[in-house]
């Protein structure tokens, strides 16, 4: 019965996150490469976040243009 608990509960995080991703929320997972809105420059696939907010949500500062984008590529309009 204990199994059955467990395998229900990884279904339903599975679908979950699946959801997110197709709707391209910030908790979902993007397993493609994602390229630069600006110069599409392919990103790479080993990334280290600039700040807080990519290395929760995932995302990259491309190294040509410096632009920010999040994990699906789009980029970050900062606030002023």
């Amino acid at each position: 019965m204990e199994y059955i608990f467990t395998a229900l509960i990884a279904i339903a995080i599975f679908f979950y996150f699946r959801k997110q991703t197709k709707e391209k929320s910030k908790l979902g997972i993007n397993l493609s490469t994602p390229y630069c809105p600006n110069c599409n420059q392919k990103q790479p696939t080993v990334r280290m976040p600039k700040n807080v907010n990519q290395f929760l949500y995932g995302g990259n500062t491309c190294g040509n243009c410096k632009t920010e984008m999040d994990k699906y590529g789009r980029e970050i309009l900062k606030k002023k």
